[in-house]
């Protein structure tokens, strides 16, 4: 039996749930979660480090039974696979903000990324890859086009003349944020792709100057695609996102009455690709979103290490569950 220490906030159980049950199932793999936000008022760790440099120590953790959880403590030694999915720290009490307070959370940090750094085991995700990666287009592109992926033409900039000479009279640009950004503390306001004319940006060079914008060009679709890399299997949904004029620009405005989800197996050539791309990225699973233009081109868009999957796995009947059970039993 393998034990899997999974780093993800109990408050978006929906990510995981589905993968310990699969797991349980199987009876070949145990997870353990470790909630960094319950780190370290609920919960302890304890590290030793030998004179030649061993690492011992243990680590409270919760194992999920149906619908709850127990506490255990988890010796580092029995560690056998680590996956940094989602840290649900956001979720903190932000009225902790004395001088203590705030000493102890920096502390806190520090000292999970040390015992991250150490642990000796096989990693799914690290959480090193993960920071690397968050709200970094441009290096995603740029491997992804080492890997001989295509990509959009990309313009990240505040100058007004760079902007606008980069913008095709035509077209326009679509523009996208460079993070991510919570605009209100119920999550309900977020920023999707947009596209915008060529004479709009030509009157908004204030707005332009005041924040650097993610510009692309525009891409014509044919179909997009949500593709899960889970190890060394490549799970596809195609989406026909231009079978609705809701979801013709980003298919995250969803329109699932009138918009098509079909599970569907990429060509040879752009599995391997995304293959190429992983490995060297350093991920072992992520959510791809790509675009199929009229032509029959696969344009590389970004990767999420902790992306959104289980409405493709509802709506598609792709076999998430089963892929990263399988892959965490062959680490």
């Amino acid at each position: 039996m393998k034990n899997v220490l999974l780093i993800a906030g109990l408050g978006e159980r929906y990510y995981f749930d589905s993968f310990v049950k699969e797991c349980k199932k199987r009876g070949k793999v145990k997870i353990f979660i470790f909630d960094p936000s319950c780190f370290p008022k609920e919960l302890s760790i304890s590290i030793t480090m030998g004179r030649e440099g061993q690492i011992d120590g243990f680590i409270d953790v919760l194992e999920c039974e149906d619908e709850d959880t127990k506490r255990v403590r988890l010796s580092i030694s029995d560690i056998n696979i680590a996956w940094y999915l989602r840290d649900g720290i956001a979720n903190r009490n932000k009225q902790e903000n004395s001088i203590e307070d705030r000493f102890a959370r920096n502390e806190s940090r520090a000292m999970l990324q040390s015992l991250f750094s150490v642990l000796k085991c096989n990693w799914v995700n690290q959480k090193a890859n993960i920071d690397l990666l968050a709200s970094n287009k441009l290096y995603q592109q740029m491997i992804a086009g080492c890997c001989g992926l295509l990509t959009p033409k990309t313009l990240v900039s505040n100058d007004y003349g760079s902007v606008v000479s980069f913008s095709d009279p035509k077209e326009g640009l679509l523009l996208k944020s460079i993070g991510y950004i919570k605009l209100d503390d119920d999550r309900r306001f977020f920023l999707y792709s947009e596209r915008f004319g060529h004479k709009e940006l030509s009157v908004s060079s204030k707005a332009i100057q005041r924040c650097p914008v993610f510009c692309q060009e525009y891409v014509e679709k044919h179909y997009e695609y949500r593709i899960m890399v889970i190890g060394n299997r490549i799970l596809s949904c195609r989406i026909d996102s231009q079978a609705s004029e809701k979801t013709k620009t980003d298919w995250r405005h969803y329109d699932f009455g009138n918009v098509e989800h079909l599970q569907v197996e990429l060509p040879k050539d752009v599995q391997q690709k995304l293959m190429s791309f992983m490995e060297t990225i350093g991920l072992r699973y992520g959510a791809i979103d790509m675009i199929e233009t009229p032509a029959k081109d696969f344009i590389f868009l970004e990767v999420n290490p902790s992306g959104q999957w289980g409405w493709i796995a509802d709506i598609a009947g792709l076999p998430i569950p089963e892929a990263v059970a399988e892959m965490l039993e062959s680490l």
